[in-house]
């Protein structure tokens, strides 16, 4: 009787085994998918920062140049 338990043990431990690696594949899969939508959304606050960059950047230089700074520059070199 011990020896049956031993022959059919071997392929229990083995698929308990394979199951063990499938659980861990399924974790990896699953944290590299989290991964990607992380750099995705880090792209897209890249981009958002870049154009709120741009638009601080824009709105900076026309309050200058209609600041009375600008136009006492204007006059003095104009």
């Amino acid at each position: 009787m011990e020896e049956k338990m031993v022959e059919n043990e071997n392929p229990w431990r083995v698929l308990q085994k394979e199951e063990l690696i499938l659980a861990k594949l399924k974790t990896a899969l699953a944290l590299k998918e989290e991964k990607k939508e992380a750099e995705i959304k880090v792209t897209e606050l890249k981009v958002k920062i870049s154009k709120s960059i741009s638009k601080a950047t824009a709105r900076t230089m026309e309050e200058f140049k209609a600041s009375s700074e600008m136009k006492d520059l204007n006059i003095a070199f104009g």
